[in-house]
């Protein structure tokens, strides 16, 4: 199975999502193939929880489908923007960014709540849950709402991604 990427507008990935499901898995489908939107577990300083997108804005094809003139085929989309790379490149994910969301998608589509103790600047590593073994540079802490903020190298440049850990730890040094 190959992992597509494909950029939709930011709010509209579940839209999305509806409008390719009978083109990929439905009567009239072009392929087969599983269609993912990455999401997170957020809680307000109520308690109150709720589910935000990971990557706002992009949504990702699970297919066996190589053929990028049938993937093209998927542009008619509510809130489509673009495949990555690009339109004219249609190409799978690979390396890094295909272990990551791999990774993700292992564990389900959803990433929990955990408590955070990290500060800006620390370099830490992931122990545990989806993306064990990954590591980043903390920007950001919110210590009330346990968030921490990391950047990772995703998509040919550098991300931050938003996330509550079960068990975060700081690299070691060398």
């Amino acid at each position: 199975m190959s992992l597509y990427c494909i950029s939709v507008k930011t709010g509209l990935e579940e839209k999305f999502k509806e409008s390719i499901i009978p083109l990929v898995c439905g009567d009239e489908c072009a392929f087969q193939g599983l269609v993912h939107i990455l999401r997170k577990r957020m809680r307000l300083k109520n308690g109150k929880e709720y589910f935000d997108a990971f990557f706002p804005g992009y949504v990702f094809l699970e297919t066996e489908e190589h053929e990028t003139a049938r993937l093209r085929f998927l542009s008619v989309g509510k809130g489509f923007l673009r495949f990555l790379p690009s339109n004219s490149s249609v190409s799978s994910l690979v390396k890094g960014d295909l272990e990551i969301v791999s990774s993700i998608l292992r564990f389900g589509s959803t990433v929990g709540i955990v408590p955070v103790k990290f500060d800006a600047g620390d370099r830490v590593i992931i122990t545990d849950g989806p993306f064990k073994d990954f590591s980043g540079n903390v920007i950001a802490v919110n210590r009330r709402n346990k968030r921490l903020n990391i950047q990772i190298d995703f998509m040919n440049g550098v991300r931050v991604v938003g996330l509550c850990y079960e068990e975060v730890q700081k690299q070691p040094s060398k």
